[in-house]
């Protein structure tokens, strides 16, 4: 009998522990989640049809279902052919969560145009649309060197070789934003220098470290349909404190010589048809010329210079083909951004 009571006390027991255990609610999606047919709560809807990006307006989206679902927003440009893209897992598109400020994910950037939207559902089959027009561009946030719309940067120094077909000047034919951009290239045989352009900054507001200091920038080739073997950008950024261009008669401005604290990357090779944009850490520039402290410090620089080289085509015939070809390495929208590179901005 003792046995019986003491088996009886433990069920008891037992009960009491999972009754305890029980929680109200669930965890884990539904029922609904899992298997229910999904549904569109709210269509999607724009917070302006017309945003001028120029004076800070945005566009922010919005939508709800019935179920946490992955979505993906995006926004074509009609003329440009520019692209913008979200996306999630959500239930609801709202409280800003998805705002544009007018910026593109990639090449080529927005137009003042008419653009097509569409949200849509991962796995459902629906696809939403809507259209927009932008009427002001985006000023994009960073410390921009150099658009070229209004010609050189204030102070800039541009030197060549005297090639054939030199083409060191600004044009408007072809810009990759705005109205102008810095045309580089030509044919030299018996140098790998073809010339570059020298460029005084102000960077001594920035506080930022090396590795969240972006240098972005457009460099067009081959639009002739070919490119000059093994061509390519020579980029120089200098920190001396040393005056720009105490010299003329050196050929460009004397804080890239040596002795100044120079560091140095190469976008290399420049072998595409068209535009393309570039974006790099100032952590990743090699030291070219040690001087000062040899610390990359984004606060400290004070120039910068954009070479353009490739391979001679007299040199020893090292790159014989070129005698046929022109070096081409146009550049526009040099700007440097904190943070993030250009296309990280929202």
């Amino acid at each position: 009998m003792r046995t019986q009571f003491i088996l009886l006390g433990f069920a008891f027991c037992a009960v009491l522990v999972l009754v305890g255990c029980v929680k109200d609610g669930f965890e884990g999606p539904s029922l609904n989640e899992l298997f229910g047919e999904f549904e569109v709560i709210d269509s999607l809807s724009l917070s302006t049809a017309d945003p001028d990006f120029s004076i800070g307006e945005t566009v922010a989206f919005s939508a709800t279902f019935n179920k946490p679902v992955n979505w993906q927003l995006e926004i074509q440009g009609l003329s440009s052919g520019g692209n913008k893209e979200f996306s999630g897992f959500s239930e609801t598109l709202d409280n800003g969560a998805v705002v544009w400020t007018g910026t593109s994910s990639s090449l080529p950037f927005f137009e003042l145009e008419d653009c097509a939207v569409s949200l849509t559902i991962a796995n459902e089959d629906v696809a939403l649309y809507d259209t927009l027009t932008v009427t002001g561009l985006v000023n994009f946030e960073g410390m921009r060197v150099a658009d070229f719309d209004s010609g050189l940067p204030e102070g800039a120094l541009v030197w060549r070789q005297d090639g054939a077909n030199m083409t060191f000047q600004i044009a408007d034919d072809s810009p990759l934003l705005g109205t102008g951009y810095f045309k580089m290239g030509g044919k030299v045989g018996w140098d790998w220098s073809l010339g570059y352009i020298d460029i005084p900054v102000d960077f001594s507001d920035v506080t930022v470290a090396a590795s969240e200091f972006y240098l972005n920038l457009g460099v067009l080739s081959g639009t002739g349909g070919t490119s000059a073997s093994d061509q390519f950008l020579n980029v120089s950024i200098s920190e001396s404190d040393a005056p720009f261009d105490d010299n003329q008669a050196n050929n460009g401005a004397d804080v890239f010589g040596a002795g100044n604290e120079v560091y140095r990357h190469q976008i290399r090779p420049v072998d595409w048809m068209g535009w393309e944009f570039v974006t790099v850490p100032y952590a990743d520039f090699e030291v070219k010329h040690e001087g000062g402290d040899n610390i990359r410090t984004p606060g400290d620089i004070t120039a910068i210079r954009i070479a353009c080289q490739a391979c001679p085509f007299n040199a020893s015939l090292a790159c014989p083909e070129n005698a046929d070809n022109d070096v081409q390495t146009d550049v526009d929208f040099l700007i440097f951004t904190e943070f993030t590179d250009l296309f990280g901005q929202e």
